[in-house]
């Protein structure tokens, strides 16, 4: 590992001005095995705030325009203390890329490859900057990571096409810092940060709770989706193995619909669910959408909450993608951190199936208890 740059920096090359990726420093992988239910070392609080699933959400932006307008956005992370939002998309057919080989630019091709875009915008939507990270995954998920001053956005890499439809999804995890105009290509730097907490899962993703620093992971056993929940710290060392705190299933409440995003907070997993409007699930006024918005507690798996969400339910298209919990910057109330939950649809201004696919965001305050 170079002396002189930190695990996961970027370097100052811009694929814009070069024909070759940028890389990160050397980092070695981690190998890890996991149990479910593991004895927590320490178990987050239990009266911290909870988030209601029937609540309406409300409305942070909408309609904004990301990179690329041919590809909806899959999952987002907002860093309140600099009033930023990353949103992830795959990147649009007809884009030829540095490392390319032939026919890389269809759109076929980047979602079995697992080519990403991360837009940076602020809170009105105005577009800031962009990475590229190729051969990444699907971006169903992302975390955030504040570290004092520095900013570590954490996602899939290394992807793996699924058995069922072909589609890119990472098999590892990955941590990196934002770079304007920057390349990170997993397929041909081995020097990327990785980490592999459940050694032989696929599909892997993550998200971070912000208030207790814990990750947690989504992966596919060949048989079933899991969520396992660690701590940050331990996640971040090179080590043979990784125990979690918790290991439970998908409720069964999920099965029937599209898993578009999960985010934690404390002792509760939050899920969302759901497809755009079509022939099955039409807008109003013959529907309501189908996005569902789920509770689950930690130590027992069990769902406590699995309700229709309405929120946004007039807006053409309306997909939803994407679950982020953040620390606001509005104070400390009695000494906790104030928190909010963010909902992203992928969103359309006008009916048309031809209209550009956009982003729109909805939030949610905790419930008094």
């Amino acid at each position: 590992m170079s002396g002189s740059r930190r695990p996961g920096s970027v370097s100052r090359r811009r694929f814009l001005q070069a024909g070759s990726a940028v890389p990160l420093s050397v980092a070695a992988l981690g190998v890890g095995q996991a149990g479910a239910g593991a004895a927590p070392s320490r178990r987050p609080g239990r009266h911290e705030p909870v988030f209601d699933p029937a609540q309406q959400g409300r409305e942070l932006l909408a309609n904004k325009y990301l990179t690329w307008v041919r590809t909806a956005m899959q999952s987002f992370v907002i860093d309140t203390r600099k009033d930023h939002i990353y949103v992830l998309q795959i990147v649009q057919a007809g884009t030829p890329l540095p490392g390319d080989e032939e026919g890389d630019e269809s759109y076929t091709r980047r979602v079995v490859r697992g080519d990403l875009t991360l837009t940076k915008m602020d809170l009105n939507g105005n577009r800031l900057g962009k990475m590229i990270l190729k051969f990444f995954g699907h971006g169903v998920s992302m975390g955030l990571e504040r570290d004092g001053d520095d900013l570590w956005f954490w996602t899939e890499i290394d992807s793996v096409p699924k058995e069922s439809d072909g589609q890119g999804r990472g098999s590892r995890l990955t941590r990196f810092q934002f770079e304007d105009g920057a390349l990170l290509d997993a397929e041909h730097d081995e020097g990327l940060w990785r980490r592999e907490l459940i050694p032989g899962s696929t599909q892997n993703t993550c998200n971070i709770d912000p208030v207790n620093d814990l990750l947690t992971l989504r992966y596919w056993t060949g048989d079933e989706f899991r969520f396992a929940l660690y701590h940050l710290d331990e996640v971040k060392q090179e080590k043979s193995s990784y125990e979690p705190i918790y290991d439970i299933g998908t409720p069964e409440v999920m099965a029937s619909n599209v898993f578009q995003g999960y985010a934690s907070l404390g002792d509760y997993l939050y899920l969302w669910d759901g497809t755009k409007y079509n022939e099955d699930n039409p807008p109003p006024p013959e529907g309501t959408g189908n996005a569902h918005l789920t509770r689950v507690r930690w130590q027992t798996g069990e769902v406590e909450k699995h309700v229709l969400d309405t929120t946004g339910v007039d807006h053409h298209r309306r997909e939803p993608e994407g679950l982020h919990v953040a620390v606001t910057e509005r104070g400390h109330g009695r000494g906790r951190p104030q928190v909010r939950l963010y909902a992203g649809f992928a969103t359309s201004a006008h009916e048309s199936a031809d209209a550009d696919r956009l982003c729109t965001i909805y939030y949610r305050d905790p419930v008094r208890r």
